[in-house]
């Protein structure tokens, strides 16, 4: 005989063999204890988690000769029917290859004729979202108002895709991804059974794999247990799994900004055969986590084991919530960005790279608060003493750093733009202010108020000239501004380019 997988060997036979659906299995049992169950079922959610084997289970016991009407005995004849996939009151239909409209009419006639051997006549339609429109609008009619003995049971992955008529006809059940503490449990069980034993770490690795599926899962399981696999190691070399210290060592380097570090990790990662794609995802996966460990008061997830949790709280001590969330959307950014190009080991180094050249970010609130003590050290209202000062003050009597303070109190924003230029230069008994091109002081509004302004204070008309500057100058200018030396010291960074202010042509 062939041999038989685990995940068809050990497929529950019993709503009590059921694995980590505990409130699909206590309705259903109820139903049928009370007489309710519904003539129409959709069972939706991600693959191996049980749909189709709960809907097998719903057969059994419509059709059971026990007395227990919740749960099938399984050794009459119409379970072992069901079971050995023989009975001709159960039909299990795969809406992906029969999605026409006419299988769907062939079922409608059928409906009519009565169970061959049990109770009840169960169709069971395997991925339901993949019937056609019209397959599916021919069958909302069964579906509402079917025989007294017939039972429609949908399974889907992709419950939305189903139209809504379809939908308000069923009594829906949304089965859950299992823990994986449960799934460990199974494992473990499953592994008993079998004459093995694989370390806990191992188990719970394969568990995280699976992703809340049983049946990859148990698939895993089996590829293992072909492997020989007793410890982690072992499952990680015959896999070819990242390794967890390589995910800590580079989360570690990511997170101090070590650029020659993040490359040798990558680079030993490409050389022993790791799969990136699948490294990028558990590196993007450790940061969400560290994001949860630092927003969340409980701490990290119950999925984590106690070595991996006190790690997460041991690096959210170096990191800011801005900066972990940070680093969290830019390593998901490239996992996806990994999953499409022709270069992967090239475009995960580039993506580490960026991450390790965007700097340490501040926290919000230690940004407000430099702005805060900006605001009262640069801009503060003078005091009594200075405004008489100021009152008698000649305007004539201004020099070119005495206007600028005044306009610092009194315009900052004209002080900010002025600050960058050259004093005025007097030629032929006119003062000419040069300003560069491409700047807000071109515009003929703004050089009316700064006029007007100019003359108020110091009884002068001012002319101002419009000049072409090398970029490099302005570049030079720019940086020596006291607003942008601020804002550098504020936020660490650095000025990468410099973009003119394109005129705009009416």
């Amino acid at each position: 005989m062939a041999y038989l997988v685990l995940a068809r060997k050990y497929r529950p036979q019993r709503f009590a063999e059921v694995v980590g659906q505990p409130h699909v299995v206590r309705t259903l049992q109820n139903a049928l204890r009370k007489g309710r169950l519904a003539h129409a079922l959709l069972f939706s959610g991600i693959r191996g988690i049980g749909k189709t084997t709960v809907a097998r289970i719903v057969a059994k016991a419509l059709n059971c000769e026990a007395e227990d009407p919740a749960e099938p005995c399984n050794t009459c004849l119409p379970c072992r029917e069901i079971t050995e996939g023989r009975s001709l009151d159960v039909i299990e239909i795969d809406a992906a290859s029969n999605r026409g409209i006419d299988e769907i009419r062939e079922l409608r006639e059928n409906l009519k004729f009565m169970p061959a051997r049990g109770r009840a006549k169960v169709y069971i339609i395997d991925e339901a979202h993949m019937l056609t429109r019209e397959a599916a609008n021919a069958l909302l009619k069964s579906l509402e108002e079917p025989p007294p003995h017939v039972y429609f049971i949908l399974a889907t992955t992709e419950p939305h895709r189903l139209p809504v008529t379809i939908l308000s006809r069923c009594q829906r059940y949304d089965f859950r991804r299992i823990p994986v503490a449960t799934l460990v449990a199974h494992l473990r069980e499953v592994a008993r059974r079998e004459g093995t034993e694989i370390e806990e770490d191992a188990l719970t690795l394969i568990a995280k794999e699976a992703e809340g599926s049983l049946r990859d899962a148990l698939s895993l399981l089996d590829q293992a247990l072909a492997y020989g696999v007793r410890t982690r190691e072992e499952l990680i070399e015959a896999f070819g799994l990242a390794e967890r210290g390589l995910v800590e060592a580079l989360a570690r380097a990511l997170i101090r900004r070590d650029l020659a570090e993040v490359f040798r990790l990558s680079e030993e990662a490409y050389q022993q055969g790791v799969d990136l794609i699948y490294l990028s995802e558990n590196l993007t996966e450790f940061f969400r986590h560290l994001l949860a460990c630092k927003v969340s008061p409980g701490g990290p997830g119950e999925d984590l084991s106690p070595a991996e949790a006190a790690l997460l709280r041991e690096l959210s001590v170096e990191v800011e919530t801005e900066e972990a969330l940070l680093l969290f959307q830019q390593l998901l950014r490239g996992t996806e960005a990994l999953k499409r190009t022709p270069y992967p080991h090239l475009t995960f180094e580039l993506n580490l790279a960026r991450l390790c050249e965007m700097g340490k970010l501040t926290s919000l609130r230690v940004i407000f608060q430099k702005l805060e003590e900006l605001s009262r050290g640069g801009l503060e209202a003078p005091s009594t003493e200075e405004k008489k000062s100021s009152r008698e003050t000649s305007p004539r009597d201004l020099s070119w750093e005495d206007f600028l303070e005044e306009a610092r109190r009194e315009k900052p924003r004209l002080a900010a733009w002025l600050s960058s230029l050259s004093p005025p230069t007097e030629e032929n008994n006119r003062l000419i202010l040069r300003v560069p091109a491409g700047t807000l002081l071109e515009e003929e509004d703004f050089q009316e108020e700064l006029k007007g302004y100019f003359f108020t204070k110091t009884g002068k008309n001012l002319e101002i000239l419009v000049e072409d500057q090398p970029k490099e100058s302005l570049r030079e200018k720019l940086l020596e501004r006291p607003e942008v030396k601020d804002t550098l010291a504020i936020f660490g960074g650095k000025v990468a380019w410099i973009k003119p202010r394109e005129r705009s042509e009416v």
